[in-house]
């Protein structure tokens, strides 16, 4: 009883993985029979623009670091952030004046113009002093030279006399030593005026120091005001008033007080790769988008580009480029995240697909016959650039010769046609899509939906 049993159960276990395996095969072989849908799209002509893209910040076009020209403790900061600020026009009728961003402690400094006015005031008398002191060594050396003419008048007469023993010698010695004395005098008196002259000299040029050093005084407390140098708006405060401010040095930036920007024209200061500057010119157009404003798109043109590169915290080099953004409506603030897409290059007339489509595959994958007769199969290499096209229900591998791309679509060079019916989707098919494959265009599947859908409600 029992061994017809165990044979009995052992045919019924038998039959029912036969059954299980069966069941399985054949839903695995009526699953690689059933076509793909795929999304078809044909090669089409028209414009390609080729892009350089590099992440961003936004920038004022023009900001200035307010920062002091002399060591002193701020007394009033007028001002706060978010303040709009003007240069003044003093042309304008009526004149506006120059707005008074920072003012600093003058005290020391006004003292410093006193003791310089008094200097010179001082330096002007001793000017004064000395003149009227060559005016009588002129006037003394002038009534020098006329004894000294009067001597020699007397001593010619004395020599005739001399001659006609009218005097005696001792006399006539008398009068030559007169004369002698005199001319010593004379060149004496003479000597005395001219370095009194050369004295004189040197204190004008004591006076014009001076003088300039009131001048310097002067604009030194003149830096005890300042205003804005440009029409625009307070971005950055960063000292209080009683706060003491020092001036830069080679080693130290100094204190900045403030920072004031133009928020009328606004710049995207990219980091280009280096391998992407020899692309860029100066004019190129570009798009932007900001983090901040993701629903709107801006544009702008490149201002400039950076001669040398600059390194990242990451130790790559990139070179900054400015883009002056045109017709901002919307506020931005400094430092707001974006990214650029500058346009390089354009291509018109062109046959282009998606760039999705472009796949690439091992060379030693593809039919034989494809791989040998293909002018676009180079079989030194690993891989072949390759579309898939629907021909007659099937997918029929193409190598394909590309050109240029953009953000989404790729050039074709050969030997795709317009006619031709590229498999450009989707990406979970393009994946794993194989040579000869059963496909179905989706709007055809989806056309006959609808043609059913209609029948059964008719």
């Amino acid at each position: 009883m029992k061994r017809p049993h165990i044979i009995i159960i052992t045919v019924i276990v038998t039959v029912l993985v036969v059954s299980v395996v069966g069941m399985l095969t054949w839903r695995k072989i009526n699953a690689s029979r059933r076509a793909a849908v795929v999304r078809v799209e044909a090669a089409r002509r028209g414009e390609l623009i080729e892009f350089v893209s590099a992440p961003g910040e936004i920038e004022p076009k023009t900001k200035v670091e307010i920062s002091a020209k002399v060591m002193a403790r701020i007394v009033e900061l007028p001002y706060e952030e978010g303040d709009t600020v003007t240069c003044g026009k003093p042309d304008a009728n009526p004149p506006v004046s120059a707005s008074v961003l920072v003012r600093l402690d003058a005290k020391d400094l006004e003292s410093q113009l006193l003791s310089a006015k008094a200097g010179y005031l001082a330096q002007e008398a001793q000017n004064e002093v000395d003149k009227s002191r060559i005016a009588g060594q002129k006037a003394s050396l002038t009534g020098l030279d006329a004894s000294v003419k009067q001597a020699e008048r007397d001593l010619m007469r004395q020599k005739g006399l001399l001659e006609s023993q009218d005097i005696s010698q001792a006399t006539f010695d008398q009068t030559q030593l007169k004369l002698d004395d005199l001319r010593a005098q004379y060149e004496a008196a003479k000597h005395t005026l001219r370095a009194a002259e050369l004295n004189l000299i040197v204190l004008k040029h004591h006076l014009e120091a001076a003088d300039a050093k009131i001048k310097q005084a002067e604009e030194t407390l003149g830096y005890t005001i300042i205003t804005s140098p440009i029409d625009g708006v307070v971005t950055r405060l960063n000292a209080e008033v009683g706060e003491l401010v020092i001036t830069g040095t080679m080693n130290n930036p100094g204190t900045v007080i403030m920072e004031v920007a133009d928020l009328s024209q606004m710049l995207v200061v990219a980091q280009v790769d280096e391998t992407d500057v020899g692309k860029l010119k100066v004019g190129q157009k570009a798009t932007v988008h900001v983090d901040a404003f993701a629903d709107h798109e801006f544009t702008g043109v490149v201002d400039s580009i950076a001669l040398a590169h600059t390194m990242s915290w990451t130790q790559t080099k990139y070179f900054r480029t400015e883009i002056l953004l045109e017709s901002v409506d919307q506020k931005l603030h400094s430092g707001l995240t974006a990214h650029v897409d500058i346009e390089t290059r354009k291509h018109t007339a062109v046959l282009k697909i998606p760039t999705q489509a472009v796949l690439g595959r091992k060379v030693d994958t593809l039919p034989l016959e494809i791989r040998e007769n293909s002018p676009h199969v180079d079989t030194a290499k690993a891989y072949a650039t390759v579309v898939y096209c629907l021909v007659d229900g099937r997918a029929v591998v193409t190598p394909i010769k590309i050109g240029q791309s953009d953000l989404t679509h790729t050039i074709i060079l050969a030997p795709i046609t317009e006619e031709d019916k590229i498999v450009v989707g989707p990406y979970k098919v393009l994946e794993n899509i194989k040579h000869n494959q059963r496909i179905r265009d989706e709007r055809e599947v989806e056309s006959k939906k609808k043609k059913k859908n209609a029948d059964k409600t008719g």
